[in-house]
């Protein structure tokens, strides 16, 4: 018999070689797993030539943007350490170091001096710290900083240097030194009796922003509350609307008599002014939920004319012919106790325009240094070109440094053509809407009383160059919806959930005016052009509860708005084309004031509810909405701002 004949051949079973592969998958499974929770270790001595190197060996070959500003102090604390990482864990930040960084954040946020966040590297962590670092030298770096920073700290609150004035009593929070390392430790509040010194000689005190706002805890970039004029409690649900004219303005007013008084710089604040001898008494009244706070009258020079756009022209033109001006080369960001050959060009570009003065000394004279003189230089031209002054010449303020006198020269040319079409007399009172610069100004007799920032349109709605006046102040004002927007934004929503865009105020408007719901056919109706689309006065109303009516065949005006973050941005460019306010109810007394007795208690009372209120304007104040992306202020500073609109006509590569 054979062997090899198919009939009595034995199946082989596959159940080996089953569990063979199971077995095999289960040990790559599991040493995965197990290599997945393994925490890298830093070797204890990896980093000590670096800490080496750097303190003791060669101190200018210091890698970082930001200078030690305690080397004799860390070089000491490193030596008795044997130059080992005080402040992480492995690869990872130690608890000592987060409670550090939160209280150097807390105290920087009390102190609104750019100095301040700089001595405590505050913005060097927050730009290394997103990610955790993988490499020892950049953890060797941070180290540094944190230690350099703790010292800082530490000689600042012993020495009463941060706000000592206005920093409100609080728990203590001593920086304590044991065997494991450094850690913070609270304690209780210090009696009454303690003196003032002796707390300060005794403890290293911590610093709470929130509390001397009197409000929540906050990050320590500055961000306004804007929500502090809303109120919910309507006081109507009437949607009529009233119309005042000035036979009921004379027969309205109070005789409780002006409300407005002097301060000690000269201005005025008008407050309270309405109110009948019933009230309670102006100066203890409490405003309501929705006000903006007494109006503070400022009274700063106006400037903005072309004559000093012509002699800018002239000195720019000379700068351009001299030679002396040349660009920053492509390098890394620059703030000040960096030490790098670009410094120097900075120091001369921003010599010879006349924002560095060489007033302060830092670095012992270097010119590669950056030092505190430049930091405030710096700190001008930032301001002086709409940038945020934090003193750090990064991607956008090199940007604006590069740009050449010769294309300078060809936008101040631009802007003096935009001057010279307006009247060489705007009148004695008038708003100024400056577009690029996103900000209006209230001036009465060539002086500044009130600023504001405010949001223009974007590119592709940009809003227009006119020159209108203000008709009437309308207060709890309703929206039609242009045709546009309907068609794109609106009815995609109200399809979708007709009851949440009735319940903010939004109705259907028939040929009649009659009010219908948001039903389907009703939509459908509005979409084909027949019927409008209203949104009724109240909180929900995207233009919030002021609106200034300036007449234009553009349909925009100025108004209020619920997006009160976008003020906080350095560009505002988000509307449609119309342009909304930071402050509209002191735009609103201002412009009142004269015919009146309107005041910050009358205004707010008529932003609350859902009834409309219309304010004609007797006394004819006239608005310009300019487009400028130079000028002179009334300091006599040549501003510049970024061409929005490519208007200029300048290509990318003259910058």
């Amino acid at each position: 018999m054979s062997y090899f004949n198919p009939e009595h051949r034995k199946r082989k079973s596959i159940l080996p070689l089953l569990t063979l592969g199971t077995l095999c998958v289960s040990i790559l499974y599991y040493a995965f797993a197990a290599n997945q929770k393994t925490v890298p270790v830093l070797p204890e001595n990896a980093v000590r030539p670096h800490l080496v190197h750097w303190l003791e060996e060669n101190p200018d070959a210091w890698p970082a943007q930001d200078p030690i500003f305690n080397p004799t102090a860390v070089r000491r604390i490193y030596q008795r350490n044997g130059y080992r990482l005080l402040w992480f864990d492995n690869y990872n930040l130690s608890d000592s170091a987060n409670d550090l960084l939160k209280q150097l954040t807390a105290a920087s946020s009390g102190n609104p001096s750019s100095m301040v966040d700089y001595r405590y590297h505050l913005g060097y962590f927050d730009r290394t710290l997103r990610d955790t670092p993988q490499r020892l030298q950049m953890a060797a770096v941070l180290d540094i900083l944190l230690t350099d920073a703790f010292v800082s700290y530490a000689q600042d609150t012993q020495l009463d240097r941060i706000s000592p004035k206005s920093r409100p009593r609080r728990g203590i929070t001593p920086v304590l030194r044991d065997n494991q390392g450094f850690r913070m430790a609270a304690v209780a509040q210090p009696s009454q009796r303690e003196s003032n010194e002796h707390r300060g000689r005794k403890h290293f005190r911590g610093y709470d922003r929130a509390r001397i706002n009197g409000s929540t805890p906050r990050s320590r970039h500055y961000s306004r509350d804007y929500n502090t004029d809303r109120d919910r409690n309507y006081s109507g649900s009437s949607s009529s609307t009233r119309k005042y004219n000035r036979s009921r303005l004379n027969s309205s007013r109070d005789n409780s008599g002006s409300g407005s008084g002097a301060r000690s710089d000269g201005s005025r604040v008008y407050y309270n002014q309405g109110r009948s001898g019933n009230s309670r008494d102006s100066a203890t009244a409490p405003p309501s939920k929705n006000s903006e706070g007494p109006y503070f009258e400022e009274s700063n020079p106006y400037g903005s004319d072309a004559y000093a756009l012509r002699s800018e022209l002239e000195r720019l033109r000379k700068i351009s012919a001299s030679g002396r001006w040349r660009p920053i080369p492509p390098g890394p960001v620059m703030t000040m106790g960096a030490r790098h050959p670009h410094v120097s060009r900075l120091r001369d570009m921003l010599s010879l325009y006349g924002d560095y003065h060489g007033r302060y000394s830092y670095g012992g004279g270097d010119p590669n240094r950056f030092d505190r003189g430049l930091h405030e230089a710096v700190l001008r031209f930032q301001k002086r070109h709409g940038l945020k002054p934090d003193g750090i010449v990064g991607r956008g303020t090199r940007k604006r440094l590069n740009l050449s006198p010769a294309a300078r020269a060809k936008i101040v040319e631009m802007n003096i053509q935009r001057r010279e079409e307006l009247p060489g007399n705007l009148g004695a009172r008038f708003i100024q809407v400056n577009i690029p610069a996103y900000r209006l100004q209230y001036v009465e007799n060539n002086r500044v009383k009130l600023a504001m920032n405010v949001v223009v349109g974007k590119k592709k709605h940009a809003t227009p160059e006119i020159t209108t006046r203000v008709s009437k102040v309308v207060f709890n004002p309703t929206w039609t919806v242009p045709r546009s927007i309907l068609v794109n934004e609106i009815l995609p929503k109200a399809r979708k959930n007709p009851a949440g865009m009735e319940n903010m105020g939004y109705r259907v408007v028939s040929g009649s005016g009659e009010h219908l719901p948001l039903t389907a056919r009703n939509l459908s109706a509005a979409g084909a052009g027949s019927y409008l689309m209203r949104q009724m006065g109240g909180e929900e109303n995207v233009l919030g509860r002021v609106k200034f009516e300036i007449p234009n065949k553009h349909d925009v005006y100025l108004h209020d708005t619920r997006a009160r973050t976008l003020f906080s941005l350095t560009d505002r460019d988000y509307s449609h084309g119309c342009i909304r306010l930071e402050k509209p109810r002191h735009l609103a007394e201002a412009l009142l004031r004269p015919q009146g007795d309107w005041d910050q208690w009358r205004i707010d009372k008529l932003t609350i509810g859902e009834e409309t209120t219309e304010v004609d304007l007797r006394q004819q104040v006239k608005v310009y909405i300019t487009y400028w992306t130079a000028w002179v202020d009334g300091q006599g500073k040549l501003n510049f701002r970024p061409d929005i609109y490519g208007k200029d006509g300048l290509s990318d590569n003259q910058f």
